[in-house]
């Protein structure tokens, strides 16, 4: 009679084995991704341990061998036969390198090769990197100098990576960002919303960010939509959305255009533009929102007043706190003409005065009336404050901080303007959609590009930038006319 085995009769190594056999078995589900088992295997033995390689192996060796036979190509759907077998992959997972063995498959139709394995276990189609550790990567990568996040990833994992590699995931990512459709990518980022804004705000700006090459600075641009409560007259916490893009009016509005329909710019209840009134701002406004109410920003009307008042009195002056504060009194009243006609009184003392002073006081008056009378309409500052409407680009002006200059805006830095493209988008996103979803977002939203082509949409129908950023000059009311 055979004698039953005992524990004592297997060796450590057998016994171990064992163990993880029957630990995949508890654990591995039908169409488990690369990912789904990296976290498992982090939470039942964390990432540090000498047994996360073991146990992630054992649960990759549950999925079914891939057979040689034709696959649907992920673009056309055709069925597309093997074209080469057994082709190795190696990847860097949270548990550390396994190699994988995939068939590669070419589609004529699409003039494309693909792998299903990788498809099926959901990691990156380039790289070394599996999509776990890219997220995490990326992370480092757009929120800190690429030789500071190698130095703080090895606070955090045991795997070392190199700055090297943190700029080839940026570039890549970033690329896949640029490549996207921008309605299906905004969509990602954050979903549509459900119900129309009651008041959606609306703010672009622009700044400069340092490139390298002939052209030292380069101008980046931002746009902001938020839903506002009137009520509690502050935003909604949660629903900023933003696009920038470094570049010209022609490569930002397009992209803003999406994020805006997302926004359901078309069904809110009230559109607020908020702008520091340059006339491209405006110009913007009138063909992307030509029902929106704009308002100039208190800030900058504010501003303009009071550089005037410092070359009328002086920038010294002990009358020039009362010049601004008169100036605010006026204004907050949505007064803008009582203010232009003690502007205008003010102008035969200023041609009392001689030789160069007498020119700069004119010009000063001449440059803010001018100002304030392209601007009076959207100057009715005590009708906005009583509607609970914002009348501040703060908003703005805090997103260029924290969006962009946070980033890429540090002592000594000079980007290459195709990597500062790239950044420029990722960091928009980042901020959209959070730490935890943009990596996702990004590759869902490459992937259906990939697959269904670039949307159509109607509303662009009506878009009127020319292809090299010329503006084009027709006003609202024309644009309501076609």
């Amino acid at each position: 009679m055979t004698r039953k085995k005992t524990l004592s009769d297997y060796s450590p190594e057998e016994l171990q084995a064992e163990l993880t056999r029957r630990w995949a078995d508890d654990h591995f589900r039908k169409g488990m991704t690369m990912s789904q088992m990296e976290l498992t295997v982090w939470e039942a033995c964390g990432m540090e341990s000498p047994a996360a390689l073991r146990h992630l192996m054992a649960l990759l060796s549950r999925v079914p061998l891939e057979k040689p036979t034709g696959k649907p190509c992920p673009r056309c759907a055709k069925r597309t036969p093997v074209k080469a077998r057994d082709r190795e992959r190696t990847l860097r997972t949270m548990a550390g390198p396994v190699t994988l063995k995939r068939n590669y498959h070419y589609c004529e139709h699409c003039q494309a090769g693909f792998y299903p394995v990788d498809r099926l276990l959901d990691v990156p189609e380039e790289g070394e990197l599996t999509a776990e550790m890219e997220k995490r990567v990326l992370d480092f990568g757009i929120n800190d100098v690429y030789g500071e996040g190698a130095a703080r990833w090895q606070l955090h994992y045991r795997e070392p990576i190199s700055d090297n590699l943190l700029r080839r995931v940026v570039a890549r990512v970033g690329l896949q960002c640029e490549e996207s459709d921008q309605g299906r990518l905004q969509a990602e980022l954050k979903p549509r919303p459900e119900e129309p804004a009651d008041v959606l705000v609306i703010e672009v700006d622009g700044s400069m960010l340092p490139i390298r090459g002939l052209e030292p600075w380069k101008e980046a641009k931002v746009g902001l939509t938020y839903r506002h409560d009137v009520s509690a007259r502050k935003p909604i916490p949660s629903t900023a959305r933003y696009v920038a893009v470094v570049g010209g009016m022609s490569e930002f509005a397009p992209v803003f255009e999406e994020a805006l329909d997302i926004e359901g710019l078309d069904d809110a209840g009230a559109v607020v533009w908020v702008g520091d009134g340059a006339p491209c701002n405006w110009t913007l406004a009138d063909q992307l929102a030509p029902d929106a109410l704009q308002i100039l920003d208190w800030h900058h009307a504010v501003e303009h007043a009071v550089d005037c008042g410092k070359v009328l009195l002086g920038e010294e002056s002990p009358w020039l706190s009362l010049w601004q504060r008169r100036a605010e009194a006026l204004l907050a009243e949505g007064a803008p003409e009582a203010f232009l006609a003690e502007l205008m009184a003010c102008v035969p003392l200023a041609e009392k005065r001689r030789g160069r002073d007498k020119k700069d006081a004119l010009a000063a008056l001449d440059d803010l009336v001018r100002y304030y009378r392209t601007n009076a309409q959207r100057m009715k500052y005590r009708l906005y404050r009583d509607a609970g409407f914002p009348i501040g680009s703060g908003a703005i002006e805090s997103a260029h901080r924290h969006v962009l200059q946070t980033r890429m805006k540090r002592a000594g830095q000079h980007w290459a303007l195709l990597n500062a493209r790239r950044m420029a988008r990722l960091r928009a996103a980042y901020r959209t959609a959070g730490a935890l979803n943009v990596y996702g977002a990004i590759r869902r939203a490459r992937r259906d590009t990939e697959r269904d082509g670039q949307l159509r949409r109607e509303r662009r129908r009506n878009f009127r930038y020319a292809r090299y950023g010329q503006r084009d000059l027709n006003n609202a009311q024309k644009m309501r006319s076609n």
